[in-house]
């Protein structure tokens, strides 16, 4: 009886030593990450790189820690250490949606695509909800390497299947936008947008769709209601004032653009815009539109409508010679497709008295047979898709 009572006593204190141990090292992996977040708060980077070697060299780190870890790392967007743990948990844990998910979405950030779709193979038993979101992201890497086919039958999966998700909703509007196919993303962002009636995110992909399928009162009231609810949307006031310029309000395109400019790091094209309509406002301020033309050109790689924009100003100004010069640098080196260009080169070599010259610009122009080349709005939508991409996708 006594030696039952004794090797009662020793499992008992076995499993004891056992479960504290294993608290033990719990409490270490959890300090560890702490020492990582903490770190990086304070900028110490080394320090974060040697607490985090630490922690992946652990023979055992807990599920939740390394999704945390991975998390916090991947929102400040340091991606390198966060797909390393990240995959050490797909190690660790092989049949973790989540890790898997998190592994590919750093890979995707990473622009390592092969990698993420490897991430998205081989799991089996999924829920309803993880097919739908490995479809998701599944769209993200197709869209991302230009399989635009198999992008959009991806998104469409995912968020036929889970409208309310408001990143489905968001990046198939997106990828729609990007496709020229602006019906198609209004339908979608605004679908989205009933689930989330108050997501500025969704609503800036609404007005983006709006702006440049042509419905620019729309646009204006899209962007007057996302900054309604955040007053400080930085993306919002910009769309806004593009919506502004393309709706003809041109005084308020110039007071908002104005603002702007006179901040350090506004967006080259707002340069653009204001001087732009400060012509159409007829104004007289021409030292002021050079400069802002001058920005533009020297922040914007071929800047075809600044040309265009500095020989009108030039031509007001009295100068037809300089408003010459411009069309021809437009026309001969930065886009001789530009069609404006050589009919307004035309009009100014006959008033020059260079018959020939004007002869050769008529004929360039007549022979230009696209209609969009240089459309100002689809000039502007790469502009502006450029400057807030970023934003607009999160």
């Amino acid at each position: 009886m006594l030696e039952t009572v004794k090797k009662t006593v020793r499992t008992v204190v076995l499993i004891a030593c056992v479960a504290l141990s294993a608290f033990a090292q719990d409490q270490a992996t959890r300090s560890l990450a702490a020492a990582i977040d903490r770190a990086i708060a304070q900028g110490h980077t080394d320090q974060a790189q040697h607490a985090l070697a630490e922690l992946l060299a652990r023979p055992q780190v807990e599920l939740e820690v390394l999704l945390e870890t991975g998390a916090k790392l991947a929102e400040r967007e340091l991606f390198e250490p966060a797909r390393a743990v990240f995959a050490r948990g797909v190690k660790d844990y092989p049949r973790n949606f989540e890790m898997h998910y998190n592994l590919a979405l750093a890979d995707i950030a990473l622009r390592r695509f092969e990698e993420a779709s490897a991430a998205l193979e081989g799991l089996r038993e999924l829920s309803k909800e993880q097919r739908l979101a490995r479809e998701y992201l599944k769209g993200k890497i197709y869209d991302a390497t230009g399989q635009a086919g198999l992008a959009e039958r991806a998104y469409t999966a995912a968020f036929a299947g889970a409208p309310e998700q408001e990143n489905y909703a968001l990046d198939l509007g997106l990828f729609y936008v990007r496709q020229k196919l602006y019906a198609k993303a209004v339908e979608t962002l605004q679908a989205g947008a009933k689930h989330h009636p108050e997501s500025v995110y969704l609503l800036l992909g609404l007005g983006l769709a709006q702006l440049f399928g042509d419905d620019p009162p729309r646009a204006v009231a899209t962007c007057r209601k996302i900054l309604a609810l955040e007053p400080n949307f930085g993306p919002a006031q910009l769309l806004l004032v593009a919506g502004y310029y393309m709706n003809g309000e041109n005084e308020n395109c110039v007071k908002e653009t104005a603002a702007f400019i006179a901040r350090p790091g506004a967006p080259p094209y707002l340069y653009y815009l204001h001087a732009s309509a400060m012509l159409k406002l007829n104004s007289k301020e021409y030292a002021a539109m050079l400069r802002d033309l001058e920005a533009s050109n020297r922040a914007i790689p071929g800047c075809s409508f600044c040309y265009f924009a500095l020989s009108k100003v030039h031509q007001e100004m009295g100068d037809e010679r300089a408003a010459i010069a411009d069309l021809e640098t437009l026309v001969e080196k930065v886009d001789p497709q530009f069609s404006q260009g050589w009919y307004r080169l035309t009009t100014l070599y006959q008033r020059a008295g260079r018959q020939a010259d004007a002869a050769r610009a008529l004929g360039k122009f007549r022979a230009i047979k696209t209609a969009e080349t240089d459309r100002e709005t689809e000039y502007l939508r790469k502009l502006f898709l450029s400057a807030i991409g970023g934003e607009a996708n999160r």
